[in-house]
């Protein structure tokens, strides 16, 4: 194999720190040898082969160009990790997909700034409200979402897509995961990135529907007062020490707007009491007993035994999704990049093909399919 002659040693050691990994880690990811050649290579010392340079780029998540232009490559946003319980390697991927985010937000600002939009007036507008229930009724006046609307809807994935519709209306980018992101639910359950033109909120797609309405709802918490994060769990109990604060608290504006006080009447609710809430408000059952417990509307003394039953349930549905997750690959990949790009942003990448802004491949490239398919 032939060894390269010239190398942006600057950009090599970027593009890793970018994916969040030690130089020795990414040389036992290219390389048999025990010595650590990333290293070398980035101060100089040695070249990598053209192949090594090929592997990196796909670990890395960045173009070969990269590592040969004169271009500093820069350095990348860091997003505060709120995730409880995550590995080594569950960090590479969510790198990757940070990295995928950050590039479309730089073809997005140009584009929209060229369009002569405005910076994001929504984002960042309830930080200074100290109060979860202040900041739930914000975010319901600001996205107009109406409860007793919400509850009319027939269908999780139909409640969800309300959701979702109101933040795009604004001007919030939503995607979500899918399959060769290979993030598990354990690993992320949302993403927000800011961005003054378009601030992005990702969704687990591998997650139950009923989860992924709470993530959405704790995501825009963290739209509203502007504070990145990657998140994992939907648990906002005052007892969970090892919850970041700025993660319980969006919990609880999730838990504020979603299950609202008033709506809740009854003494005591029970696990039927439950099935039927969670059937009303499209949201996991563990979310609505944790939301009733802190409410007092749990008898003392039955909550331990009624957690457990609710988590195992909880643990069955996403094994019983991912089962019909697996069976059904291979399926309609298109349709799959529609949601995973989220419509916001397939519309203005469309717009952009068919003014003749950009080109078929530059396209095809964003979306991740043909444009002639949007």
């Amino acid at each position: 194999m032939s060894v390269i002659n010239l190398i942006n040693t600057t950009n090599l050691k970027i593009a890793r720190e970018n994916m969040g990994m030690s130089s020795l880690t990414a040389s036992k990811r290219i390389s048999s040898s025990a010595k650590d050649v990333v290293a070398e290579w980035e101060r100089g010392d040695s070249l990598p082969t053209w192949s090594q340079v090929t592997k990196l780029s796909k670990i890395y998540n960045v173009p070969e160009l990269l590592f040969f232009s004169d271009k500093p490559l820069e350095k990348q946003k860091v997003i505060p990790d709120y995730r409880v319980g995550v590995n080594q390697e569950s960090d590479e991927k969510i790198k990757k997909l940070i990295n995928l985010v950050v590039t479309r937000q730089k073809w997005l600002e140009r584009c929209l700034k060229e369009g002569g939009s405005t910076q994001n007036q929504l984002q960042g507008s309830g930080r200074n409200l100290e109060s979860p229930r202040q900041l739930a009724d914000l975010i319901r006046e600001k996205l107009k979402v109406d409860i007793t609307e919400f509850k009319k809807i027939s269908g999780r994935k139909d409640a969800l897509n309300y959701l979702i519709e109101k933040a795009e209306t604004q001007g919030t980018f939503v995607g979500k995961t899918v399959s060769y992101h290979q993030i598990e639910v354990e690993d992320m359950r949302g993403l927000f990135i800011s961005h003054d033109y378009c601030p992005f909120i990702i969704l687990n797609r591998r997650d139950a529907r009923a989860a992924q309405i709470f993530s959405f709802v704790h995501e825009l918490a963290h739209y509203f007062r502007r504070s990145d994060a990657i998140s994992n769990t939907l648990d906002f109990r005052s007892t969970s020490g090892n919850i970041n604060p700025e993660e319980r608290f969006c919990n609880k504006v999730a838990a504020e707007l979603l299950l609202p006080e008033n709506e809740f009447t009854k003494v005591f609710y029970d696990k039927l009491d439950i099935d039927a809430v969670s059937d009303l408000y499209k949201v996991s059952k563990i979310f609505i007993f944790y939301r009733l417990k802190e409410l007092g509307k749990i008898r003392k003394g039955s909550e331990r035994a009624l957690e457990d039953e609710i988590q195992k349930e909880m643990q069955e549905n996403l094994r019983m999704k991912a089962e019909r997750e697996k069976a059904q690959s291979g399926g309609n990949y298109t349709n799959a990049m529609r949601d995973s790009n989220g419509s916001l942003f397939n519309r203005i990448v469309y717009k952009s093909y068919t003014e003749n802004k950009i080109g078929y491949v530059e396209a095809s490239n964003l979306l991740r399919f043909s444009p002639d398919m949007v």
